[in-house]
């Protein structure tokens, strides 16, 4: 799959990762989760084994090659986007991989049907599974593009990509969402609620929104921010 510099994209444009499983277990899950605490983390390694049966969590991207129109424009895959941030980062790359993920409409349907007890563990087991998703396609890329080093840049996270920027980065991604069934709201919020969407590129130097972010008390910060 060669990048495309623009026009209307199909299906056959786009890579869907949609063999992903959750795991049955935490051992080897090292990130922080929602509302972590010990009491969490028993009621989630309780949920996984049976969850991991019907979860079906996907990712899909494509490949495409950035145009710099002039000052905080860039073009990709014929959508246009104001960002500094943008320019700054893709600037020089032949090829960025825009992409979707998701937990998928089974998860999400189950999360909606548990006990009000168990809401906070079930939102911890569709944020494992959104990142398996995430991490499935960072190590596809990685290996069939021979992309090492890669970062992300999602709209919305930081003041200088704004949540508006996620109106033309879902229509690029359109035929992606549609044959999975995702959409965006009023609010420019993604559904099945617990999805991602951005743009991964090569970064030697690696970039991370954690490096902007002015939130200095993140439970999700994973990196110092840069002054």
């Amino acid at each position: 799959m060669e990048a495309q510099s623009a026009g209307p994209a199909g299906y056959d444009d786009f890579v869907f990762l949609e063999d992903v499983r959750i795991p049955d277990t935490l051992a080897f899950f090292d990130r922080p989760l929602p509302f972590d605490s010990a009491f969490l983390r028993e009621k989630v390694a309780y949920m996984l084994p049976d969850v991991r049966e019907f979860a079906r969590p996907w990712g899909a991207f494509t490949v495409r090659r950035p145009e710099f129109p002039g000052g905080d424009r860039i073009t990709i895959g014929g959508r246009g986007f104001t960002s500094s941030l943008l320019v700054r980062e893709l600037w020089g790359l032949d090829e960025v991989f825009p992409f979707l993920a998701s937990e998928g409409p089974e998860l999400a349907g189950w999360a909606a049907s548990v006990d009000e007890d168990l809401r906070k563990a079930a939102f911890a087991v569709r944020f494992i599974a959104l990142k398996e998703a995430e991490e499935a396609m960072e190590r596809h890329i990685a290996e069939r593009w021979g992309v090492p080093d890669i970062s992300a840049v999602a709209p919305g996270t930081l003041d200088e990509w704004p949540q508006s920027e996620q109106r033309p980065l879902f229509e690029l991604m359109g035929p992606a969402a549609d044959r999975k069934g995702m959409f965006l709201n009023s609010k420019l919020w993604l559904e099945p609620l617990v999805s991602s969407s951005g743009i991964y590129f090569s970064s030697p130097g690696g970039f991370h929104n954690c490096y902007l972010c002015r939130d200095d008390d993140c439970q999700w910060r994973r990196f110092a921010r840069r002054e």
